[in-house]
């Protein structure tokens, strides 16, 4: 908005970005806490024919909040990748043969990955792929949330297993396991996942899923069906490359869990511009 005031546009300007970020570890007696502060300062100058200096100046929080949809350190080499912060862990990161990560919109999916989106402070590790393989783990603070993991993917096929303790009340913190696979010919992609939740003190849930794309040019089809224990979940899809950076998608959803009260339905458009 600076810029555009100032009539100042990315070719005349001299645009610079800096800041400083940290990822904090907080041990007290009582509790343990990870978090990640700073400030990220993207900065436009230019200088007029007269002489003067015009500066335009933006500072964005480095934090773990709504301001922010990722805020991390990620250090990375031979040994693999340590990221630390607000962000998707390993787990979350290494699930992309399940068919739900496929889903247009996906707001009401049931999905059979370990914990769900992750959405916490965490120290996440993934190591060099070697033949294919790629081990992984991550944890939130005092091991909340927490889970190791084992992906393969060789040519088409996509293999995954992840394992790992979701936390939560008494009454929802759980042991789980994911497996998923997927494999792709020509414009065809399909793929399948399944999790069993152990709720300790209670009972087991199991979650399935499957679903299929279709590439045909500029369109993608997309279908995807999964059920968790009552509850069932189905959707189509289709999406449009109209021009480089420019799309246009559609979902048609449908939620039922049983009961009127939480069965849910969704119809989604999207116009997208990306650079």
């Amino acid at each position: 908005t600076a810029l555009v005031a100032m009539s100042v546009t990315a070719a005349q300007a001299d645009i610079s970005i800096g800041g400083s970020a940290s990822f904090e570890i907080n041990d007290t007696a009582s509790a343990q806490a990870y978090t990640t502060d700073g400030s990220i300062v993207f900065t436009s100058k230019n200088t007029t024919d007269s002489g003067l200096t015009l500066t335009a100046a933006h500072d964005m929080k480095f934090e773990g909040s709504a301001t922010a949809n990722d805020s991390y350190i990620d250090i990375a080499g031979s040994f693999g990748s340590l990221r630390l912060g607000n962000t998707d862990d390993s787990l979350d990161r290494m699930d992309g043969a399940l068919p739900h990560n496929w889903d247009i919109e996906g707001s009401l999916a049931l999905q059979a990955n370990v914990g769900g989106d992750q959405t916490e402070e965490n120290i996440s590790f993934i190591s060099p792929n070697i033949s294919g393989v790629t081990l992984y783990g991550s944890t939130t603070a005092n091991g909340d949330t927490n889970g190791m993991g084992i992906s393969y993917s060789n040519g088409p096929v996509a293999l995954v297993y992840q394992a790992g303790r979701v936390d939560g009340t008494l009454t929802t913190r759980a042991d789980e396991t994911m497996v998923g696979a997927s494999f792709s010919a020509g414009a065809f992609k399909v793929g399948a996942g399944h999790n069993t939740a152990d709720v300790i003190g209670g009972g087991k849930t199991k979650t399935n899923e499957v679903g299929a794309t279709y590439t045909m040019g500029e369109i993608t089809l997309v279908g995807l069906q999964s059920k968790s224990g009552a509850s069932k979940y189905n959707s189509v899809g289709i999406s449009y490359s109209i021009a480089p950076g420019f799309s246009f998608s559609a979902e048609s959803a449908e939620l039922n869990t049983g009961t009127a009260a939480t069965s849910d339905s969704e119809t989604y458009m999207g116009l997208h511009v990306s650079f």
